[in-house]
């Protein structure tokens, strides 16, 4: 720490003994600090001023910012309580904190009575944050900037933060984000929901939400780039910032089904089938994209716990295994997960008891599977190289994007563009079991079906271009 300044050192030192003169430390009313002479301090212990904002009382203190010689600058400056003294030629200095000279132990032991000590749940309704029930005290933390970013890194870092999927909602802290209407293509923009969260401020001194991206309102502006400015791989784009969200190095996946009965009115057996596989592959959508966000962060994943629960509908467990392996297919594309785990798979009986099933509780075939399934896909997780490119996942996301560049294009309702659309939905089934013959009579038909729209677009021109002659005749010989 530089020591403070001293008359002799000031007279001999060539950098405290500057000639220059005393500034005003008055601002103007367009903002700025005042360039003119001070004439002297109009109060005492209040900083120098010019006569024109001699009314402006602005409480003097001395620059604490070391210089190379070892001592304090010392020139004047405005005292302020929460804040280091600093004149204008070193403002940008970064002094240490003094909560920062103690202790690292006794620092973190403090962090622990402030911060949440429990795991931070997707949605809070009323539990608390706190393992002994009380709150939280986070923003006393926001009063430094340094004391803020340790904090902020001993949370993300030791806390396991939950993801929640239900329906079409992500929910994160709190805060969730509707996929219904773009499914394909990103996400749309939701309010933030949940008052409990926002009482505990820690948005306000951690979390720092995240503007959610307008790419989706960007696509509906016509461009010939369209296709090539879109990611292949989706990614989703979380209601947290991007550089809070890279801290983070333990998970919780939570994925929940709810009763079949709340997502369509079957009226034979195959059409609730087919329901029941589109509201799986719509799950799988969301999936991939919460993948793709964690597959951009840079650090490993310390710890990663899948937990499944589902509705009164899936009282078999026959259903429910091959359903969750289903769902865990597109985790194969994670890498660098140093703890995975399928925690539990809870079924809720009409009463509303909920009972815990683990892969290995039963020696039924589907149980079975799905075991051998784990090992393969904890193989895949823990492995510090990326996993194996899939064709069809990469050419299914190829296809998708030349589909928005067609409708884009097309702007008017063409009933190709809808088949192709179709044709689009039913190739999600050939990207997750990863079926490449199926996957390619699907691209055929594609082309067969843009081939056509093609004929018909150089008939129409053929026919056209018929007519305008026809008329440029008639016009040239009777008028």
């Amino acid at each position: 720490m530089a020591a403070r300044i001293n008359m002799a050192h000031s007279q001999a030192c060539l950098l405290h003994n500057d000639k220059q003169p005393i500034r005003c430390s008055g601002t103007l009313r367009k903002g700025g600090d005042c360039l003119n002479r001070a004439y002297g301090s109009f109060a005492p212990g209040m900083l120098p001023t010019c006569r024109i904002h001699r009314h402006q009382q602005k409480r003097r203190g001395r620059c604490r910012a070391p210089l190379h010689c070892g001592f304090e600058c010392g020139r004047l400056c405005e005292w302020k309580l929460h804040g280091t003294e600093l004149c204008l030629d070193h403002r940008e200095h970064r002094i240490t904190c003094y909560f920062l000279k103690i202790p690292v132990e006794m620092r973190l032991r403090i962090y622990q009575l402030l911060l949440p000590d429990r795991p931070i749940p997707a949605r809070y309704e009323k539990s608390s944050l706190a393992s002994d029930g009380g709150g939280v005290y986070t923003a006393i933390l926001c009063v430094n900037q340094q004391i803020h970013d340790e904090a902020a890194g001993l949370l993300y870092q030791t806390r396991v933060f939950s993801i929640e999927l239900h329906g079409d909602w992500l929910s994160m802290c709190n805060l969730s984000q509707n996929n219904a209407q773009h499914r394909c293509f990103g996400f749309q923009q939701h309010p933030v929901e949940g008052h409990q969260w926002q009482q505990t401020t820690l948005p306000r001194m951690i979390l720092g939400q995240q503007g959610l991206s307008t790419a989706s309102n960007q696509t509906q502006t016509k461009s010939p780039n369209v296709a090539a400015n879109l990611a292949i791989e989706p990614i989703w784009n979380a209601p947290l910032s991007n550089r809070y969200f890279d801290m983070i190095q333990s998970f919780r996946i939570e994925i929940i089904l709810p009763s079949p009965n709340a997502w369509w009115l079957p009226n034979s057996h195959v059409a609730s089938h087919k329901a029941s596989l589109s509201r799986l592959l719509d799950y799988c959508d969301h999936l991939h994209r919460l993948i793709g966000r964690l597959r951009t962060m840079q650090r490993s994943i310390s710890r990663l716990d899948i937990v499944f629960k589902f509705g009164n509908g899936y009282l078999n467990r026959e259903d429910a295994f091959p359903t969750a392996q289903f769902l865990l297919r597109p985790f194969r594309r994670l890498h660098n997960v140093a703890n995975p785990s399928l925690l539990s798979i809870a079924i809720q009986d009409p009463h509303g008891y909920v009972e815990l099933l683990t892969p290995d509780q039963a020696s039924t075939p589907t149980s079975t599977r799905l075991g051998v399934f784990l090992d393969h896909l904890y193989g895949l997780m823990t492995s510090s190289q990326p996993s194996p490119e899939l064709p069809v996942f990469k050419a299914y996301w190829q296809l998708t994007r030349l589909l928005l560049y067609m409708k884009e294009h097309y702007r008017h309702t063409d009933p190709k563009i809808r088949k192709i659309a179709r044709l689009l939905y039913s190739a999600r089934y050939m990207r997750e079991v990863e079926d490449r013959s199926g996957f390619r009579a699907i691209w055929n038909q594609v082309v067969e079906t843009w081939t056509d729209c093609l004929h018909e677009y150089v008939d129409f021109q053929r026919n056209m271009a018929l007519s305008i002659d026809a008329i440029h005749g008639t016009i040239q010989n009777g008028l």
